[in-house]
């Protein structure tokens, strides 16, 4: 997250993403598209493709709504896809809800709550709402690419799902820059450093091992680590931003944090 906003002080919101994936795209195509990240009858399936899209959505949205708030809450509310997954996957028929993932659940929503508005009445009019609600749609799109991601990584294999959801996510993220309301674009060896930073280690490694995880766990498992990113993600905001921290948003960032260790330990 605090890469991600460093970033945004360079480059506009979706050209920023839109370099990201196309940086991890062309590592796909010509350093790995020999080892197994490329499966081209999974490139010509829908469901991919519906992955890819839900996939490109959130970061449109995570990259907008981080130009409006904070880091911190950034993190704290992508936390929630953790708490999302269960519920989206009980929708489904895929998973049951237990009575400690449902207890869970309902703590982390309502430090969410917390977080967005720090105790207070809000407007659709105020930035930062604004940004924290773009943020809260992408923990959904995070969610949703956990669950219907799971039977694909089971089929074709972690690399052939990583490689294809990247080509596709950058694919459609190009067509999403001409979007952007900022023409200010300063492309040098900083904001280099950021894109390359998060096509890499962010997009190419963690997607891979996020996919070798489906294979064999359940998407509620899979998203363990959610607290642990949370964790690093909400302190290094703080410590490099200033991000502001009261005890509104702090009482929501234990909330959150417990109703995600909650539903992952009962999985």
């Amino acid at each position: 997250m605090p890469t991600i906003k460093l970033g945004l002080g360079l480059l506009p919101a979706d050209l920023f993403v839109a370099l990201r994936f196309t940086l991890a795209s062309a590592v796909v195509l010509l350093l790995l598209r020999r080892r197994g990240w490329i499966d081209w009858t999974l490139l010509r399936a829908r469901p991919i493709w519906v992955v890819g899209f839900v996939n490109a959505l959130g970061y449109v949205l995570q990259f907008q709504g981080q130009r409006l708030t904070t880091s911190s809450d950034a993190a704290l509310i992508i936390g929630t896809a953790a708490l999302m997954i269960p519920v989206l996957s009980w929708v489904r028929g895929s998973e049951k809800i237990a009575a400690k993932s449902g207890l869970g659940v309902l703590s982390g929503f309502l430090g969410a709550s917390l977080v967005v508005t720090r105790g207070q009445f809000v407007s659709l009019g105020q930035t930062q709402f604004l940004g924290d609600v773009l943020i809260l749609g992408t923990a959904v799109t995070i969610a949703l690419v956990f669950i219907y991601s799971k039977d694909l990584a089971v089929q074709k294999g972690g690399r052939a799902v990583t490689g294809g959801m990247i080509l596709i996510t950058s694919f459609l993220l190009v067509l999403a820059v001409p979007l952007d309301q900022s023409s200010f674009v300063n492309l040098g060896w900083e904001a280099f450093f950021y894109i390359t930073f998060l096509a890499v280690v962010a997009t190419v490694a963690a997607y891979y091992f996020l996919m070798k995880g489906l294979e064999t766990v359940s998407p509620i498992v899979s998203s363990i680590v959610l607290p642990i990113e949370v964790i690093v993600a909400v302190a290094l905001s703080v410590i490099i931003f200033g991000d502001p921290f009261n005890l509104y948003s702090g009482t929501g960032a234990v909330l959150i944090l417990a109703g995600v260790l909650l539903v992952s330990s009962s999985s």
